[in-house]
């Protein structure tokens, strides 16, 4: 399973919640949450950016 899969899977089993916006740790991840508006992406939804948690590597970034 891919690190894009996991994360749609944890947001449909409510294990992460987008709407908590801000830097947090999430199953040995690093991730940054932040919210996207249509007045300045073209889009509404949530943008996560998932890094690792030891060495701060950018990993992917997930547009819900």
């Amino acid at each position: 399973m891919n690190l894009e899969q996991k994360i749609l899977r944890a947001i449909e089993t409510n294990k992460l919640n987008p709407e908590i916006l801000g830097e947090r740790t999430w199953y040995g991840y690093f991730i940054r949450t932040t919210e996207l508006v249509w007045a300045r992406n073209l889009r509404d939804g949530y943008q996560i950016e998932i890094f690792d948690e030891k060495y701060g590597n950018h990993l992917g970034t997930v547009i819900v």
